[in-house]
Parts: structure tokens; C-alpha cells; sequence
């Protein structure tokens, strides 16, 4: 999960880049979203994703970028008129709290997959039904989370987007121990 919640933080730091505030201005993201204007969803979906965890080093990094991907490009697809260049606060943080869901899901089905299809005896809509639950059920808990964290009087910033993206995932994965043992 290192990776995925660092990788949350870097999805941050480059949607936020745009719209930094002048202690963190100095500190400059991997990728200028500035360079993306203009492109489709799924190619800025992309280039964040391998901005933020580039190369094919391993199954996990390939499955972190796609996390990253599937949230960017949902997010700007939901939100058409949106400017990447300057994207406001709400659908930066949705990207950041999708990227952990999506990844946090794409881990546990790794770790509970294989049980979860002999529990459905090769019924291919039960499995599917339950892969949503479980889909919805990591998204509703992370979004949960964040407004906790939110509502307590979190501020999220480019400097401590890693940070806080581990203490949500660890409240999140406690929620998710007793499906790993």
C-alpha cells in the first residue's frame, strides 16, 4: 500500500500544481499540468499515471498506474468541462480519494480473489455482484474517511498528501482485516 498511497500524493501534487499556494510554490511537480491542455481523458489519465509511477518494474506498479488512470479519467469524464489546468479543489481531491479506493480494491481482490470465485461455484453474476459490493463498499469507506478527516479540520496540501492518504488507508484496511485472515 506504500505505493499507492505515495502514489495518491503524487496524483495530488500534479493537480494541485496549478493552483499552489505560495509556501509550496517553489516546490515543483513531476508533471506540468499545463503540458496536458487540451489532450483526451485517458492520455492525461496516462501520462499522470506514469508520471507518478513510472516504469514496468512489477504487477503492483502496473496495477497502481492503472488506479491512478481509472480515477483521473473518471473524474474528467464526469466532469467534461473541467480544466485540467486549473481544476478545483473538490475533483482534485476526488481523483486523490479514488486513486487510494481503486487501488486498495485492486489489492484486496488480489489478496481475496481467488476465495471469493469458489464461494460463487463458477456463478459468474454472483461474482460479479460481489466484486461491486466489495468496489463500492472500499470507494464509500474512503470517502467516509476523507469527510472524517475533512470535517475534523484536515487540510490536505501538495507537502502532506502521502502522509495522509497512509493514515486514511490504514483506518480504511482495518475495516478490511478480518476478509484477510
Amino acid at each position: 500500500m506504500n505505493k499507492s498511497t505515495s502514489a495518491a500524493g503524487g496524483v495530488f501534487d500534479i493537480l494541485s500544481g496549478g493552483g499552489a499556494t505560495s509556501a509550496e510554490a517553489g516546490e515543483q511537480p513531476p508533471l506540468d499540468v499545463r503540458a496536458l491542455a487540451g489532450l483526451p481523458h485517458a492520455e492525461i489519465a496516462e501520462r499522470i499515471a506514469e508520471a507518478v509511477n513510472p516504469g514496468d518494474v512489477s504487477l503492483d506498479d502496473a496495477g497502481i498506474r492503472e488506479a491512478v488512470a481509472e480515477a483521473v479519467s473518471s473524474v474528467l469524464s464526469e466532469n467534461d468541462g473541467a480544466d485540467i489546468t486549473n481544476l478545483p479543489a473538490d475533483l482534485i481531491e476526488d481523483c486523490y480519494v479514488r486513486t487510494l479506493s481503486i487501488s486498495a480494491f485492486n489489492i484486496l481482490i488480489a489478496d481475496i480473489g481467488a476465495s471469493l470465485q469458489r464461494a460463487v461455484h463458477g456463478n459468474a453474476g454472483l461474482a460479479n455482484d460481489r466484486l461491486k459490493e466489495i468496489s463500492d463498499f472500499v470507494r464509500e469507506a474512503y470517502k467516509a474517511q476523507y469527510s472524517k478527516f475533512r470535517q475534523g479540520g484536515g487540510q490536505i496540501s501538495r507537502r502532506n498528501a502521502t502522509r495522509i492518504a497512509r493514515d486514511v488507508t490504514a483506518q480504511v484496511m482495518d475495516i478490511f482485516e478480518s476478509y484477510l485472515e
